[in-house]
This record gives C-alpha cells, sequence and structure tokens, in this order.
C-alpha cells in the first residue's frame, strides 16, 4: 500500500529546490490545493535559529496573513486520497501497537526539517515508517526494496490475532454509534490520557502563574509561552504528562489548568488590541508567581 503515498523515500517525492527569489535560508511554504484556506509560512528552517521546526506557534517573525473565504464552504479534511489512507494506517497501526499519541509526536518532532516541512500526512507517514523500522516491525531496508521492485526481508514481528482484534475495535470507535457516556468518560481512560489523582492542585481559577523558563525534550509547553505570565481560568482535573508518555516513563498523573495570557505579555506593544490566548497547560510547566 506504501508505494502510493509520498513518504521519506526520495524514490516517492523528491525534494524540490527552493525558488530562486528565496533567501538560501529561507523556506516558503505554500499550501495551493486548499482552495479555502492558503497560509504562507516563513520559516527559518535551515538556518538553526529556530530551536524545534514543530513549534512555529505564536512567533512573530513567521507571522502571515490567512487568506479565508467563508463562500467557498469548508476546506476538505484531505486534499487527496492518500492522506485520508495514512490517516487510517495510522491510526490502527498506533493502536495496535499500543503506541501514544504523545510517542507519535515525539516521531515526528524528530524528523529533518526538509522532512518535516513537505505536507501533514507525509510527516504522518514518515514517522509511521521510522517507527516501524526502529521497532523492528519492518525489516532494514523493506520498503526501499518493495519501492524498487526488488526481492525484500519480509520477517517481522506481530501477532496475527493481535491484528484482527485491533481491526474489530477500531471499526467498533470509529462508527458514531457509541453512547455519548461512553465517548466522554470510557474512552479517554482507555485510549486518551486522562487520570485520577489524590494530589490537591496547586493552582485555582483566579490565580497568576508563570510558565517555567525551560523545555526539556517532548513538551506541550508552547515556546512562545515559555517565561511569560497569565492567570488560571479552569482545572481540567488530572491526566498523564505528555512528556514523560513520549518516552514511555511511568509517572503520576499531573493537573491540567487552561491559563489565559494577555497578548501585550506574549507579544507586546506589538499586539492587536484585546487580544487574550488561552492555552492548556499541565501542572509541571508552571509556577506561582
Amino acid at each position: 500500500m506504501f508505494d502510493t503515498f509520498p513518504s521519506k523515500h526520495p524514490a516517492l517525492e523528491p525534494v524540490k529546490p527552493l525558488p530562486s527569489d528565496v533567501r538560501p535560508r529561507t523556506a516558503h511554504i505554500v499550501d495551493a490545493r486548499a482552495t479555502t484556506c492558503t497560509i504562507t509560512l516563513i520559516a527559518a528552517a535551515y538556518c538553526g535559529s529556530m530551536p524545534d521546526v514543530h513549534d512555529l506557534g505564536g512567533r512573530a517573525e513567521h507571522f502571515a496573513p490567512v487568506r479565508y473565504d467563508p463562500s467557498d464552504g469548508a476546506e476538505p479534511a484531505f486534499h487527496e486520497h492518500w492522506e485520508a489512507r495514512v490517516f487510517g494506517v495510522v491510526s490502527f497501526v498506533q493502536t495496535m501497537l499500543g503506541k501514544t499519541i504523545d510517542e507519535f509526536r515525539y516521531e515526528i518532532e524528530q524528523l529533518p526539517a526538509r522532512q518535516y516541512f513537505r505536507s501533514y500526512y507525509a510527516r504522518w507517514l514518515a514517522a509511521l515508517e521510522n517507527e516501524l523500522e526502529r521497532d523492528g516491525y519492518l525489516a532494514d531496508g523493506e520498503l526501499d526494496a518493495k519501492l524498487s521492485g526488488q526481492p525484500a526481508d519480509e520477517s517481522r514481528r506481530g501477532s496475527r490475532a493481535r491484528v484482527r482484534l485491533t481491526a474489530l475495535a477500531v471499526r467498533v470507535i470509529g462508527r458514531p454509534t457509541l453512547p455519548r457516556w461512553v465517548c466522554a468518560l470510557v474512552l479517554p481512560w482507555v485510549f486518551g490520557g486522562a487520570r485520577p489523582t489524590r494530589r490537591a492542585p496547586m493552582f485555582a481559577a483566579g490565580d497568576t502563574v508563570t510558565v517555567r523558563p525551560r523545555r526539556d525534550g517532548h513538551t506541550r509547553q508552547p515556546g512562545y509561552v515559555t517565561g511569560k505570565t497569565g492567570v488560571v481560568t479552569e482545572h481540567h482535573g488530572a491526566a498523564l504528562l505528555p512528556d514523560a508518555r513520549a518516552v514511555g516513563r511511568r509517572e503520576p498523573s499531573q493537573h491540567l489548568y487552561t491559563v489565559a495570557f494577555d497578548g501585550r505579555e506574549l507579544w507586546g506593544s506589538n499586539a492587536e488590541e484585546g487580544t487574550e490566548v488561552r492555552i492548556d497547560l499541565y501542572e509541571p510547566y508552571l509556577e506561582r508567581t
């Protein structure tokens, strides 16, 4: 099935040279296929000035116009058929292997910049291939051999019974026939990170907090709020910390809060009047002010 997808393999989707009018250390990424929302992103992805290629949110140096015409209708979930197939394959395989969403996000974050900026679902596929090869579910060079029409070593790990059970589970969960209470109370426990804790929360609505000044490895702490001060507006209970889940580290669940930041705190005098950004942040990310 992989032979129809653009992936990390250069034979499928070669890296195109940058246009001649683009500065050597600047990449212009334009999704021309999206008729309802065309985003031009100018990112210094190859000059080393950016700590993480995936952490562009809120960075004023990457701001650009977002053109949206509601008369054109909603943007499709998938622009090409292969994107839908990648979504299905990743959802199935990650469930079958017992992988968490945080592990997969971390896998994506480790892609080289040129792979990362190809397209959204191309990132998914490249990360999945890396994950399967590293864990031994794909033999070394197996995909390259298949793509070039050569015999491949297809020895791999995995249980056929587990494949069938996972397929059944995905079919049941993927259909909107489950009661609301199951979706709200059961699925977050089974597939998500919601977990209770006996430890009392450190913060409450109305508390002023500052986001810790550091970030280590995979984290759900955005770079542009790091070191910034905001106000807690809501407490959501406790959940497993993505930073730990991404690397398979067992840690107690942590309280999760919504924190509101004034635009001037984030972007200074350049912020639009009355701008406020609310972000969900885990307790270890926060310090009392």
